[in-house]
């Protein structure tokens, strides 16, 4: 994602109120790995192609969620998993375009093993992670910076979101 503000509003979202928001996690989710996989696979298209392949992948994720909430949980996890691994170590400065696919689906089967087993935890972590990779990367292009940001905001993230998402119903 170039445009690093709407990077940062993204990932503020996800970071905030990624359970509570399913839908919007999933969509995010469905856009990023849209365009990296469209980047990946038909690189000498143009910019547009590849944003209106992660813009839809992003639209059916997100109507899916909707109505297909349990069983998108699932590759929620795979898909978050993925991303998660890749963008981790893009801030290590590492890259390897012949094993991309083989890290984002080993990091993918990690957080849907997650997901399954620890389904609302596993939604708070994963999108705190992604919202927090997403702002750090936006404002930080310093790496050591970035890291540390992100571990940061994570940690914040994860706490903000169990808060909300997980206390119990007020008594009436």
């Amino acid at each position: 994602m170039s445009n690093p503000l709407l990077q940062f509003i993204i990932g503020v979202s996800l970071l905030l109120t990624g359970r509570k928001l399913f839908w919007l996690f999933v969509g995010v989710l469905g856009f990023l790995s849209g365009i990296l996989f469209a980047a990946q696979f038909f690189s000498a298209e143009s910019h547009l192609v590849i944003l209106a392949i992660g813009v839809l992948a992003g639209l059916v994720g997100a109507v899916l969620a909707i109505f297909l909430q349990q069983l998108i949980v699932l590759f929620v996890g795979l898909l978050a998993g993925g991303h998660l691994t890749i963008r981790l170590l893009s801030l290590f400065d590492w890259h390897s375009d012949h094993y991309l696919w083989v890290l984002f689906l080993l990091g993918g089967v990690l957080g849907a093993v997650l997901a399954l087993m620890l389904l609302d935890w596993a939604l708070i972590i994963l999108s705190s992670s992604i919202g927090a990779i997403l702002v750090s990367q936006a404002l930080f292009p310093d790496r050591s910076v970035a890291v540390l940001s992100f571990v940061i905001l994570a940690i914040a993230g994860i706490l903000i979101q169990s808060r909300l998402s997980l206390r119990p119903l007020a008594r009436t």
